[in-house]
């Protein structure tokens, strides 16, 4: 095995998407917020007033994302994705699968979701890495990607700064490093 890391980090493209899709949310709920605000002003509806405070909420946290979001465009200095001696540390904001050892992997394959091109990591028990996860929507993405892909652990990489052929090339050096030798 390798005695370093390979550091991938989030495509520039990818963050200004969620920045603009954020914006646009953020928008959306002011709008929102102003015709329920209109409407509550002009009637006695309940749902008005929920119209509102669902929107003021939704512009607050979105805003909350925004920011965050622009501070990652701005400051890219922690990557999302690391290979090292131990295996894998996917840390793509709220969907990646945070730590898989090399001893739980089986295989790499790439594959498609839809019309996207990905990179599934075979796991050899997709549940255990499933239930591990920290958050709630970790463990529904990761679910989401066993039942579409067979594996929970699969990378975007229109999401990290990389081609495929990157990140297999990559996966490669860890997974088969007499082939990586045999290479260099």
């Amino acid at each position: 095995m390798p005695d370093e890391s390979v550091d991938f980090y989030p495509s520039r493209a990818h963050v200004l998407t969620l920045a603009l899709g954020a914006l646009a949310l953020v928008v959306l709920c002011a709008i929102a917020a102003r015709l329920g605000f209109d409407l509550a002003q002009t009637s006695d509806s309940r749902a008005a007033l929920a119209a509102v405070s669902v929107s003021a909420i939704g512009v607050l946290v979105f805003t909350g994302l925004g920011l965050l979001v622009v501070r990652r465009l701005l400051l890219p200095t922690w990557p999302v994705l690391t290979l090292d001696d131990d295996g894998l540390t996917d840390w793509l904001p709220n969907l990646g699968v945070e730590q898989v050892l090399w001893s739980e992997v089986t295989g790499v394959r790439e594959t498609r979701v839809g019309f996207r091109r990905v990179l599934a990591v075979d796991v050899a028990d997709p549940k255990a890495v499933v239930v591990r996860q920290r958050t709630v929507l970790r463990r529904v993405v990761a679910a989401a990607n066993a039942r579409l892909v067979g594996t929970p652990v699969v990378l975007k990489p229109g999401s990290i700064k990389c081609t495929m052929a990157d990140l297999e090339a990559a996966f490669e050096r860890f997974t088969r490093p007499d082939a990586a030798v045999a290479q260099g």
